[in-house]
């Protein structure tokens, strides 16, 4: 399997981010446990909120980086039903042309859903399982909980605010995909899935965005 960026998954996947600040759902909703933002902004601690494309809250990702490391704790929650394993990244959202930050209406195709978050934040140019912002895959449960504490070394907490987190409808093959003419490897059908392959490890659409602050 692909390196998944040098991301080691540790503590039971669990991190009850919430709960374990003693703060109130209202509070992690709205980003505020009772760090003040300047306190946030001088410190390596990044967070993003996840909402869906109704602005629904879905979940929040804290960064906190400490000499070579971030760890990165996540939990989430989607409606019964959508089980399984979810591709889950850091986007770039440096594209002004494809508007900024987490854009999308409910009323448009899922396709077009959170684009203004741009590709995923790659600073070195590598291919789709060693992008700065490729993660693990988030796993949600039949109830559609999901919690997951790793440790990352590509990027920091700092040098990611202004990025955007993005959480996938499908399962993310890390460019995994050996493709050539034996029986053991794959045939592309088209470019097209090469294509999504290479960038986004064809994890489908995009179900829930937040801004990294």
């Amino acid at each position: 399997m692909a390196k998944v960026a040098k991301a080691y998954v540790f503590a039971g996947a669990a991190l009850l981010i919430g709960s374990s600040l003693g703060c109130t759902s209202a509070d992690v909703e709205s980003g505020n446990e009772g760090v003040g933002a300047a306190e946030q902004a001088a410190s390596g601690v990044a967070t993003a909120v996840l909402r869906d494309a109704s602005g629904n809250f879905v979940g929040r990702v804290v960064f906190t980086s400490s000499g070579a490391s971030t760890l990165i704790a996540v939990t989430a929650r989607l409606p019964a039903g959508t089980d399984g394993i979810h591709g889950f990244h850091v986007h770039a959202n440096d594209n002004p042309a494809n508007g900024d930050g987490c854009i999308a209406d409910p009323a448009q195709p899922a396709t077009t859903h959170f684009v203004s978050a741009d590709g995923h934040y790659n600073p070195t140019g590598g291919t789709h399982g060693d992008h700065a912002g490729d993660m693990p895959a988030l796993f949600f449960t039949e109830s559609g909980s999901a919690a997951m504490t790793f440790l990352h070394d590509r990027f920091d907490a700092v040098a990611i605010r202004g990025r955007a987190v993005i959480l996938h409808q499908a399962p993310d093959n890390y460019g995994n995909v050996p493709v050539g003419t034996a029986a053991n490897q794959y045939t592309p059908n088209g470019p097209e899935a090469t294509a999504l392959t290479q960038a986004t490890g064809n994890a489908g659409a995009r179900i829930a965005c937040g801004v990294i602050q």
